[in-house]
């Protein structure tokens, strides 16, 4: 395990007040953010159905990590089976991932099929506010140089994943939760 996957593990497994997000500088903005989404797989929990390898990592029409993604999956197993890593561009494809990454420049046109898609058990991580109040589950954003992220409960309950409150208790804002900004 690098020591960057080591150092978000740590993070998230520490109470909330004493869970400081991961500074990074900006050129390495994505490789922490591939550390993130792999770990979110970890505290979330599919219908019994969607449980079976390989985790499939979508990325919606682009792929904004470059190589840190790839690197973050390799040797890395999920449910004893690999992890794949898919781009995809509209919503057919999108049922067989688990996880959705949608880019920035992609939300409008992820928009236009977020009815789709949320009728499906794939948890949705995207960049943008309007991401996260439309529908999606997680927004990662940088905040003060670290990469942080918010978590809409409601949309993730909606399409029965199941989100670790381990997780829930690290993220900055839970819509549909108790709503509070956290710090």
């Amino acid at each position: 395990m690098t020591a960057l996957r080591a150092a978000i593990v740590f993070a998230l497994l520490l109470p909330p007040a004493a869970s400081p997000a991961v500074a990074q500088p900006a050129s390495h903005e994505y490789e922490v953010r591939a550390a993130f989404v792999l770990n979110f797989v970890r505290y979330v929990d599919w219908p019994q159905g969607h449980r079976t390898p390989p985790l499939r990592i979508c990325l919606f029409q682009d792929n904004p990590f470059g190589k840190y993604l790839d690197a973050a999956v390799s040797g890395e197993r999920w449910q004893g089976g690999p992890i794949e890593i898919r781009v995809v561009d509209d919503a057919r494809p999108v049922r067989e991932c688990h996880l959705l990454y949608v880019p920035a420049t992609a939300t409008d046109r992820f928009l236009s099929v977020a009815p789709e898609v949320s009728k499906t058990p794939v948890l949705t991580v995207g960049e943008t506010p309007r991401f996260l109040t439309t529908g999606g589950m997680i927004q990662l954003f940088v905040d003060a140089n670290r990469v942080r992220f918010s978590i809409n409960h409601r949309s993730a309950q909606s399409a029965g994943l199941q989100v670790s409150s381990r997780l829930l208790r690290l993220a900055r804002t839970v819509v549909g939760e108790s709503e509070m900004p956290r710090q």
